[in-house]
């Protein structure tokens, strides 16, 4: 798997929708860069927030459509892509590879206990582990007694439909059919790892504006590329 695809798995992996809001901030560590994560969820709407250093970027996703919207604060521009747009391109990708199963990625298994247990931060966890399609492997501490975890389970549940209905079924687990809270996430990919760890889940409102384009952000105009140089004979 290409690296720029396991960072996406580390960043969107772990993440993650009853009437409530939820706000979950995240430490992501692939071994080089130290990122914050901030997910929340309203209603059928998600935002993630990354930043690394000085370095943000901001992906609003619509659960039900599949559109997504990537803000970029440094330069104020925003790109979009429709729900068909990402149903088109994963069919490319699919005949690329020689194949037209846009279903070939089988959802996975789910998580599995392996009996083993270790106490973060004054709770207890159980450790499952978790395999998926192009080699993924994941190991999860699973907090039962997490506050609140019954309405954060229902908010989980609406990712794990949006994530069951792509093109790639098993690139992560379904995070609402484990029993508590996922306070911490290794990834293994490879010869890359990275690891996720809960910092807080807050059930609170989230503002509706959250979720709206920016009004001082502009379209990111598309690089052309040079047209090609033809040699005189």
């Amino acid at each position: 798997m290409p690296k720029y695809q396991f960072i996406l798995l580390l960043l969107l992996g772990p993440l993650i929708a009853s009437r409530a809001d939820l706000t979950l901030e995240q430490k992501a560590d692939d071994g080089r860069h130290i990122r914050t994560l901030v997910t929340r969820i309203h209603g059928d709407k998600m935002r993630l927030d990354v930043a690394r250093d000085t370095n943000t970027l901001s992906i609003i996703v619509d659960l039900a459509t599949r559109d997504s919207m990537t803000l970029v604060p440094e330069t104020k521009t925003y790109v979009t892509r429709t729900g068909a747009q990402l149903r088109a391109q994963a069919e490319a990708r699919k005949k690329a590879a020689g194949t037209n199963d846009l279903n070939q990625d089988a959802p996975a298994a789910p998580p599995m206990a392996t009996g083993q247990t270790e106490k973060i931060g004054g709770l207890d966890t159980e450790i499952y582990q978790w395999t998926g399609g192009r080699h993924l492997d994941e190991t999860l501490w699973v907090a039962r007694d997490f506050p609140n975890y019954p309405v954060i389970q229902a908010e989980l549940a609406k990712v794990d439909r949006y994530n069951r209905a792509g093109a790639h079924r098993n690139g992560q687990p379904e995070l609402s059919l484990l029993p508590g809270m996922v306070l911490r996430t290794v990834i293994a990919n490879g010869g890359e790892k990275g690891t996720n760890t809960l910092v807080s889940a807050k059930v609170e409102p989230v503002a509706a504006s959250l979720f709206e384009l920016p009004p001082d952000y502009t379209l990111e105009k598309p690089v052309r590329k040079p047209a090609a140089s033809i040699s005189a004979p």
